[in-house]
């Protein structure tokens, strides 16, 4: 019995050690997984004023500056100020938009969150009207 309760404590140790050494490794190296970032960005979606539960939601992770919401030749003043943000970043790109009706014409309402990969930190956002 007392041999068993050393095995025990014993394996109770390693497994702290690792886990305890695992975090001292990685640190903040800890990537954000895709359900983590949706949650971070359905929180940041709601506080806007949007209704995630009815919108359609599309996730992509990035490295670039430019992406299929922000197109690499905009000059405009906002486009720049966002790819500043998102340089030298990996991100994912939680974009929500409207569930289209029966024969009805979708007219913007959507948005686009950018989450930080590595921290979950919210980077910027494009909003369509």
């Amino acid at each position: 019995m007392r041999l068993k309760l050393i095995y025990f404590l014993s394996a109770i140790y390693v497994a702290l050690m690792f886990f305890y050494t695992t975090v001292e490794v990685y640190g903040n190296d800890m990537k954000i997984i895709k359900e983590k970032a949706i949650g971070i960005a359905n929180k940041e979606a709601k506080k806007l004023g949007y209704d995630v539960e009815s919108m359609n939601i599309k996730i992509t992770k990035y490295n670039t500056p430019w992406n299929e919401y922000l197109s690499k030749e905009s000059k405009t003043e906002y486009d720049i100020e966002r790819k500043k943000r998102l340089t030298n970043k990996e991100y994912w790109a939680v974009y929500y938009y409207p569930k289209p009706q029966k024969d009805q014409v979708m007219k913007g309402g959507d948005i686009c969150i950018f989450v930080d990969a590595n921290n979950g930190e919210i980077i910027t956002n494009i909003r369509w009207k």
